[in-house]
């Protein structure tokens, strides 16, 4: 195991993270941020009357390298050897899909929200997942 870590390709793990943290402010702004917003019952206005938003962005990002370098280890894995950008966005929705969204479901449904809260928060890391797998896999 230690050499499968060896192998992992640290640049594009942080290059993942920030992909990561770029689609969220894409995903929770402009694409689906109403929509959130709808969900949370907040308005913009209470989101910014919460403070300095520097201590949640860096849990984020913490949280981003954590699951970026989990798939950049997953990429050094033996019969990993389909490297196009196709192969790799696959790869990186099929994990969001069945991992982020197996393990997150019940959480939702044991605190009573409704698909739709569910679908956006898989949809952000669907859509992350995807684009740093076409990333790794093309790298």
């Amino acid at each position: 195991m230690y050499q499968l870590v060896s192998e992992v390709n640290y640049l594009t793990v942080l290059l993942g993270a920030v992909i990561y943290m770029f689609v969220g402010g894409l995903w929770y702004g402009p694409i689906a941020g109403k929509a959130w917003l709808d969900e949370m019952g907040m308005t913009e206005e209470e989101v910014k009357a919460v403070g300095n938003p520097t201590g949640v962005m860096v849990k984020s990002f913490f949280s981003a390298i954590v699951m970026s370098f989990g798939m950049a280890f997953l990429f050094t894995l033996p019969g990993m050897t389909e490297t196009s950008a196709v192969h790799g966005a696959a790869f990186g929705a099929f994990l969001s899909i069945v991992i982020v969204g197996g393990a997150t479901f019940p959480n939702y449904a044991f605190e009573s929200k409704n698909l739709r809260h569910f679908l956006i928060h898989l949809g952000a890391s669907t859509v992350s997942m995807a684009l740093i797998g076409a990333m790794m896999a093309s790298w």
